[in-house]
């Protein structure tokens, strides 16, 4: 039989998540775990921007070409055609996606913030799960913990573009990079920078020590 850390660690969590959390479950403490589900499937709906090729464009073109609601598909396609980086696209719409979960969640959280705190007449409304006997199990805020769940790791934050012109590199040239950053070659790495992205050589210097403090 399954037990509920292994149905956890299926879902996507990591072993220590899923043993803290099926702790809860069994101490009928289900607030963690709804924060957990809700803050995931938010950060689901985000571009993933560390692919090479961004999947995002073929999933909207193919959405707009069935007749789906809410993609526009021809504006899509005219920006492309005016030669616009599909990498700053996908930058662009990643911020506009963060921006829009935070707001969700703190819309989840307080309700009722635009009313003003000081109505008397101001409804307490909180989101909560409710379990079989009835009592209600408070998730605790959403828009507060959201930027820990980054899957990038950047806490919502927009990559840089040395960040992603490193991404975009074969596996073998960011693994040498990683190592001649860690031991600060700067000059060593500058180098190889320079025949991997291209640019001044002292460009390539101050992007190198950029970079080291972002990976």
């Amino acid at each position: 039989m399954t037990t509920i850390t292994g149905r956890l660690q299926e879902a996507g969590f990591d072993a220590a998540q899923a043993d803290a959390l099926a702790q809860d479950i069994e101490q009928k403490k289900y607030g963690p775990l709804l924060q957990q589900l809700l803050l995931r499937g938010l950060w689901a709906e985000v571009v993933d921007d560390s692919l090479p090729r961004p999947q995002w464009l073929e999933r909207w073109r193919a959405l707009g070409e069935s007749g789906f609601p809410f993609i526009n598909t021809p504006a899509l396609q005219r920006l492309l055609d005016a030669g616009i980086d599909v990498h700053d696209l996908t930058d662009v719409v990643r911020s506009a996606q963060v921006l829009t979960i935070y707001n969700i969640a703190q819309l989840i959280d307080e309700p009722c913030r635009d009313l003003g705190y000081d109505l008397e007449e101001t409804p307490d409304l909180a989101l909560a799960a409710v379990d079989d006997g009835g009592a209600l199990h408070r998730y605790g805020s959403l828009h507060d913990a959201l930027e820990e769940l980054d899957p990038a790791g950047r806490h919502g934050q927009p990559r840089t573009l040395e960040l992603r012109q490193f991404g975009g590199l074969p596996a073998a040239q960011q693994e040498e990079l990683r190592d001649l950053l860690a031991k600060k070659a700067w000059s060593q790495a500058a180098v190889l920078w320079k025949r991997a992205v291209g640019g001044e050589l002292a460009h390539c210097l101050a992007a190198m020590r950029r970079l080291a403090r972002q990976l």
